[in-house]
């Protein structure tokens, strides 16, 4: 038996901006169960729930005109509400100015799963346009053959056709794009240059698989600046070919200057110390040996590489505990002369009588010494070594 609420051809009617029925066709009004014209004129609420009237007056506010596919409900001056899907697409009416044309058939169907989709991306959508990270996804009008050797992958990436999917507000921030501009319509290679970085940066997202995170690239923004940028990236690969790849990316250039700044004074500060003519050694409580310069490889005979294996007691006989050094230098009171220990280098090739001097350091919440060798003219006797070494110390307060 045939449902006289269920129309067997589509429904239409025209909307106004102002929220009033244009017109509505013959079929509607037998469904509805209402008389020819019964709703021309009539607010949209004669025949829309208050769900259905908001749903249509956000495609008002559309960025285009349509056709969107959407879900609604019709309802009736007697009855349950009718399901529908409807297309809806907006248009300017030389009278009414804008307005809406909805087509519509119950709901249900591949029509149905359409709008069920297309409403899960509009809602994907707007969660990544209020987003403060700068989301953007990239395909290629031609899929990139990832059996290819890589360098011809790499070729691919940058001249298969690439273009925007999708990049929400913040991308567009983040890049400067020009007044007036939409990002998803511009050149991929206008900020992404093939470039021997971006080269790299595809190189690493092959061999990873494309699925990596905080991986670097050098992008351009649309005032001409380079910047920076890490990327958390994934691909969509289907049968060895990437259709598509997707992420977010962080502007990280103000970090970067700072690294350089900070692996350029790291350089001075490293080749200072190495130019020093004092053997310089930096030990923890433990007599482990963290750090040593150029003088001190060449005065104990010592390989920086051998460090983690080495102690202090190895290499040099103290006239006292390291833990009383650690002690007294401890105290030491900036401006005044610290205390100096006579030492004894054990080189069993060449005994050495040197002068220690010693200042504690706090590195990471930990205490640590760093001492000074000078060594000491004259030879070293056997006897003359292990006098070296008793209480001749001279107290520098």
């Amino acid at each position: 038996m045939t449902d006289p609420t269920r129309p067997e051809t589509e429904m239409i009617d025209v909307l106004s901006r102002d929220g009033r029925i244009v017109s509505a066709c013959a079929s509607q009004e037998t469904a509805l169960g209402l008389a020819p014209g019964a709703v021309k004129g009539e607010p949209w609420s004669t025949i829309y729930p208050l769900a259905s009237r908001k749903r249509l007056e956000e495609v008002f506010t559309e960025t285009t005109a349509g056709p969107h596919v959407v879900t609604l409900e019709l309802r009736p001056p007697q009855g349950a509400r009718i399901g529908v899907t409807a297309i809806v697409t907006r248009f300017t009416d030389p009278e009414l100015g804008l307005c809406l044309r909805t087509v519509k058939w119950p709901a249900g169907g591949a029509l149905g799963e359409v709008a069920t989709l297309a409403e899960e991306k509009e809602i994907l959508e707007s969660i990544l346009a209020a987003s403060d990270d700068a989301g953007w996804c990239m395909e290629w009008d031609e899929p990139v053959d990832l059996s290819a050797p890589e360098q011809e992958i790499i070729r691919q990436v940058f001249e298969n056709g690439p273009h925007w999917r999708f990049c929400n507000d913040a991308m567009a921030r983040l890049y400067r794009t020009p007044e007036g501009k939409d990002f998803n319509a511009l050149p991929v290679h206008e900020t992404f240059p093939r470039s021997p970085e971006n080269e790299d940066f595809v190189r690493r997202l092959i061999r990873a698989s494309f699925d990596v995170n905080a991986s670097p690239s050098r992008d351009l923004r649309y005032d001409g600046v380079f910047i920076e940028v890490e990327n958390d990236v994934r691909g969509t690969i289907r049968g060895n070919f990437l259709h598509r790849m997707w992420g977010t990316v962080r502007d990280v250039s103000k970090h970067a200057r700072r690294a350089a700044v900070l692996r350029d004074e790291i350089d001075t500060l490293e080749a200072i110390l190495d130019a020093l003519p004092d053997a310089v050694l930096v030990v923890d409580r433990d007599a482990h040996i963290l750090r040593i310069n150029t003088s001190a490889e060449e005065m104990l005979d010592l390989n920086p590489d051998l460090l983690p294996g080495r102690s202090l007691d190895d290499l040099i006989e103290l006239p006292v505990p390291l833990g009383e050094i650690f002690a007294v230098a401890g105290e030491h009171l900036p401006g005044h002369p610290g205390d100096r220990y006579p030492a004894l280098l054990r080189n069993p090739d060449r005994p050495i009588r040197a002068e220690l001097a010693a200042r504690c350091v706090t590195l990471r919440e930990a205490d640590y010494l760093v001492l000074s060798l000078r060594a000491r003219l004259g030879p070293a006797s056997h006897d003359g070594d292990r006098a070296s070494v008793t209480p001749l110390r001279a107290r520098g307060r």
